[in-house]
């Protein structure tokens, strides 16, 4: 089977979970797997090395603000025509099934070729009524249409009664050298409001 698995390259969740399935994928010899990332410059992705030679667009990213997305930095920093440029030149024709995670190219091109797909997602969960804070019509829409999919698997922390699936996290153990210390991820946060916390 040959497969070609879509990753939005904007937050690093995606690309973590995408580096656990191409390491599984790696053990597996009915299976060949492509990769393609969107949504950030190809120079500022990192240890890449597990997806081989894959496929880099510029498809769709989310500018940030305060901690938040800013939408209106958004949709003037994203090109409409080149992304629907990207879509339409994309030939699907070699792969048998596609695996998308909020990948918006790869998942439009699969749908108008016909190629089946499966969305591994944070964003899926949203699609099912679970609490969420914030969330409007316009973030409705974005889940639903952004990265479309035949099948949709969501990942969260928790299930909340719907087909959700806990995250992807490797089992590979890291001994803590300063147990006083404790690493938190906040990328989209500004250095200062942090730093008044």
């Amino acid at each position: 089977m040959r497969i070609l698995y879509g990753v939005q390259g904007t937050g690093n969740g995606h690309i973590t979970r995408a580096r656990i399935m191409a390491k599984a994928f790696a053990k597996r010899k009915d299976v060949v797997v492509d990769y393609l990332f969107s949504g950030r410059e190809q120079l500022k992705y990192f240890d890449m090395e597990i997806f081989g030679q894959f496929k880099c667009f510029t498809g769709l990213t989310f500018s940030t603000a305060n901690g938040a997305i800013s939408r209106w930095q958004t949709l003037k920093s994203n090109k409409l025509g080149s992304l629907i440029q990207d879509i339409k030149g994309l030939d699907l024709s070699s792969y048998d099934l596609l695996i998308n995670d909020f990948e918006p190219i790869s998942a439009w091109a699969a749908k108008l070729q016909n190629i089946p797909s499966i969305s591994i997602s944070h964003q899926v969960p949203f699609l099912h009524p679970i609490p969420k804070q914030g969330y409007n019509l316009l973030d409705r829409l974005l889940t639903k249409y952004f990265a479309p999919t035949d099948i949709k698997l969501g990942v969260h922390w928790y299930h909340f009664g719907h087909p959700i699936m806990p995250p992807f996290i490797e089992a590979k153990i890291n001994n803590c050298i300063d147990d006083k210390k404790l690493l938190v991820y906040l990328p989209f946060e500004d250095i200062e409001d942090i730093r008044a916390l």
